[in-house]
């Protein structure tokens, strides 16, 4: 939904203005005239408007308006749409989030969050193993009709955006950390391009022209995890960037599902490598929790196919788990003789 150019510039402007909340932008929103009377305010002022003493140095008006314009350039050069909090076209999904983001930019279809969604993620040292299963569940996800949602990332993220490009649907959702001018990593323009040609979308949560910092991939993640019902982790060690996607799921109340990839030989050697490195950084007792076994321990299923992630999702939670194999057998047998009967 466009926006007349006036009131864009002040949107803008309020979303650049990282150190807000979402309420407190939105009540900007309505507070504001124009960025013009925006950028006139100091910190203090800014602070009475919404309410709560600010401790920002990031906060320079004139100079942020700069940044703004430079994105309504590229706005307008790209084609690039947007959807803000407040308006209707905004994803549902994303409204049922702790801290949504104000604004999405896009570029293709919107409509491909309309339907049903999947995310799909894992490490960026995927072993080959793990990059053809999950190319393999995307490809049956859309062939299903499923959009893959991901981060279009090295690694398991790109297979399966690809993977998802060459099912029946063919649709897929990359969410990027930086301006969704850049693609990142530039590697994957081609397959970004693909994207949107087949009808997926391209999104960000930060305006034209913002660089890919590293804060920002977590960022982005919380986004990946809650644009679908269930996030589905392929392959991925301790404290790594896709389990930090999965405890978002969670904190989202969205279902999470690990592939049997994640338990083979190769990710069990991949995980000590990442326990030895998490072992001399902050919190990490913490990040050493955040592993694939801890979510089975405590009823995360393990699948081996999209079509156990269908019978799993259909079930009752509790009744479905790759560790009682004679009965994932039956009710994968049972599923399919039901979808040759219909």
């Amino acid at each position: 939904m466009q926006i007349e150019t006036k009131e864009l510039r002040k949107r803008l402007l309020i979303a650049d203005a990282s150190f807000l909340t979402l309420k407190e932008k939105l009540a900007l929103l309505n507070s504001a005239n124009s960025a013009e009377s925006l950028v006139k305010l100091s910190v203090e002022q800014l602070s009475y408007s919404v309410g709560r003493t600010l401790r920002t140095r990031t906060w320079n008006g004139i100079e942020q308006l700069k940044n703004v314009e430079r994105s309504m350039r590229l706005i307008d050069f790209l084609k690039i749409g947007y959807t803000f909090y407040n308006q209707d076209d905004y994803p549902p999904m994303l409204r049922e989030m702790k801290d949504p983001p104000f604004v999405l930019f896009y570029r293709g279809s919107l409509d491909s969050l309309s339907s049903p969604c999947v995310s799909v993620v894992g490490t960026r040292r995927a072993n080959q193993d793990a990059r053809k299963n999950a190319e393999l569940f995307s490809k049956e996800a859309s062939d299903d009709g499923t959009v893959v949602v991901s981060g279009l990332a090295f690694g398991i993220d790109i297979c399966a955006h690809r993977g998802a490009l060459s099912g029946a649907k063919g649709c897929t959702v990359a969410v990027l950390p930086s301006g969704i001018d850049t693609i990142v990593p530039s590697s994957h323009t081609r397959v970004a391009a693909k994207i949107i040609e087949q009808g997926g979308a391209i999104v960000s949560e930060y305006t034209p022209g913002t660089p890919a910092l590293a804060f920002r991939f977590v960022q982005r993640n919380r986004i990946i995890a809650a644009l679908s019902p269930a996030t589905v982790v392929i392959q991925a060690p301790a404290g790594s960037g896709a389990m930090i996607t999965a405890s978002l799921a969670l904190d989202y109340n969205r279902d999470v599902l690990f592939h049997k990839t994640a338990f083979s030989e190769n990710s069990e050697l991949l995980n000590k490598s990442s326990i030895e490195r998490i072992k001399l950084q902050k919190n990490a007792e913490n990040k050493l929790k955040n592993s694939p076994e801890s979510y089975v321990s405590d009823g995360a299923p393990v699948i081996s196919s999209y079509a156990e992630y269908k019978i799993c999702r259909a079930a009752a939670p509790g009744k479905f788990c790759r560790h009682n194999e004679k009965k994932a057998d039956e009710l994968l047998e049972k599923s399919l003789f039901e979808d040759l009967c219909t």
